[in-house]
């Protein structure tokens, strides 16, 4: 297993030639007018279906995503490891993973969205 390090340099001695973890991590916030029980269903989709087979595309090391200070609908972080800065933008025109990512976009308040591309 490789060290993970946002923003930071991976030691010589733990990469392999031609690597150098590149790091995603995108905020969001749940929309405010969807009601609680849209909510919990958001989690539980993003939880059991999205985030198990984003962890299966090719060149993707690891997903990881939390609820910060405002609860299940705010300050939503996503973090994506992967193996260069190409492989979310691939993930996104992948025909699978279409409907799970409209699904999940449906339920996120783009205006607060932002997107971070650490170690390109």
């Amino acid at each position: 297993m490789r060290p993970f390090l946002l923003g930071g340099i991976i030691p010589r001695l733990f990469r392999t030639e031609g690597y150098l973890a590149k790091a995603s991590v995108r905020r969001v916030n749940l929309k405010a007018s969807l009601r609680d029980v849209e909510v919990a269903t958001s989690w539980k989709f993003t939880m059991e279906e999205v985030l198990p087979t984003l962890r299966r595309v090719p060149g993707m090391r690891s997903v990881k995503m939390s609820s910060g200070g405002g609860g299940l609908r705010a300050d939503i972080c996503s973090v994506f490891e992967m193996e260069d800065a190409g492989v979310y933008e691939r993930l996104l025109a992948e025909a699978q993973l279409c409907p799970l990512i409209a699904k999940t976009y449906a339920a996120w308040d783009m205006a607060t969205a932002a997107r971070h591309v650490c170690g390109k």
